[in-house]
């Protein structure tokens, strides 16, 4: 799988978040799309996830140097982020179950193993409406790691994790980025430091 930006660039009225990006994404390779806050990380996740446009430049995905149609995108990525919520009604259990109806398992990934090093064993049944904030986020890591993607978009993943969820989630993340595209979009180092040297300001393409 490729990735690439042509181009890219995106305002909203007045307001030029970033222009004249062009970078290429490749299998097994990590990268971390850096910037302060309201920079235009998110919107650049969102952009290439296909839930908004840009306002100008393109985003390809190639596949065996076969070009994947846009409206296929969706199904080659997982994601992680702050503003994509999980089914409040659903427990884990239920969560687990729809995802599984979509995508495989990523390589060998023991899921119940996962779900016992986060220590969420023991709410597997319950729902996530009584979840604190941590522990959605360590379900929302779940979901986008250990089920195969050829991409995987990180966006801001430690948010609401503590000391101890923060050591899990590195342990984690540092077996499920082969074989696939990982981007972070982070202005915190210790997300993605110990995976990547490959690193995008965005703040630099104003």
């Amino acid at each position: 799988m490729e990735i690439k930006l042509t181009n890219l660039s995106k305002k909203f009225v007045s307001n030029t978040l970033f222009k004249g990006l062009n970078a290429t994404f490749l299998t097994n390779k990590a990268y971390a799309i850096t910037g302060s806050n309201g920079s235009g990380k998110s919107t650049l996740l969102k952009i290439i996830a296909g839930y908004i446009a840009p306002s100008s430049g393109s985003v390809n995905f190639t596949e065996n140097e076969i070009l994947v149609p846009k409206d296929n995108h969706f199904q080659h990525i997982n994601i992680c982020a702050p503003y994509l919520d999980l089914v409040e009604e659903f427990t884990l259990a239920e969560h687990i179950e729809f995802h599984s109806k979509f995508k495989k398992v990523y390589f060998d990934s023991d899921l119940l193993e996962e779900i016992d090093k986060a220590q969420l064993s023991d709410s597997l049944n319950k729902p996530v409406q009584e979840f604190s904030s941590g522990m959605k986020q360590r379900l929302k890591i779940i979901l986008a790691t250990c089920y195969h993607s050829n991409v995987l978009l990180l966006d801001e993943p430690t948010s609401h994790l503590d000391k101890a969820g923060k050591e899990w989630y590195n342990e984690l993340i540092k077996g499920k980025i082969n074989e696939r595209i990982t981007l972070f979009f982070s202005n915190d180092e210790q997300e993605f430091t110990r995976f990547t040297d490959n690193l995008i300001n965005i703040e630099q393409l104003k």
